[in-house]
């Protein structure tokens, strides 16, 4: 998987030489090498966090993630029959909410929390 992923960049960045730098196409650039970075992490087993960038990777539950332990949380979810689950962002909070329901879980809407815990 992670020759496959350097192949592409090496690819892209090959590609990229010859033409000319616009500001749209570094944008389209950036997202093809954060799509790239989070494919080699999910082949190590690991999540990129919401707040990760194409220069820096933030690994979910880990340092400056919201997600990460001892970090406020924001945002809950009521999961029937097992209470609240909490999360730091609203992003991770939709995305946490839409992986509960595909399990087969009955869950409430996104809500903020009125005080952080943790």
């Amino acid at each position: 998987m992670k020759a496959l992923v350097l192949t592409s960049v090496l690819a892209l960045a090959a590609a990229s030489f010859g033409q000319s730098c616009c500001k749209a196409k570094a944008s389209a650039e950036d997202a093809f090498l954060l799509a790239a970075k989070e494919m080699e992490m999910k082949a190590e087993g690991k999540q990129a966090c919401c707040k990760s960038t194409v220069a820096k990777t933030v690994v979910k539950g880990e340092g400056a993630c919201c997600n990460a332990p001892g970090q406020p949380v924001n945002f809950k979810v009521y999961v029937a029959g097992e209470g609240y689950k909490f999360f730091g962002c609203d992003g991770s909070a939709n995305k946490g909410r839409k992986e509960l329901i595909a399990k087969g879980n009955k869950v409430g809407k996104v809500q903020p929390v009125s005080v952080a815990k943790r």
